[in-house]
């Protein structure tokens, strides 16, 4: 049990902040933006994920 254990779980944790974020924005400011905000969750998504294959 290492940093190196502690790392992806924090790595993790910035990801569902940033998607917490998002949901929160688009809840109380844009709740007639739903591709938009489906947008960005896909990009922090898309971000956090490793591609399979490489």
């Amino acid at each position: 049990m290492g940093e190196s254990e502690a790392e992806p779980e924090e790595a993790n944790n910035r990801v569902i902040e940033e998607i917490i974020a998002v949901q929160r924005e688009f809840y109380f400011e844009n709740k007639n933006k739903e591709s938009e905000r489906r947008r960005k969750l896909r990009e922090i998504i898309d971000r956090a994920t490793p591609l399979k294959g490489q």
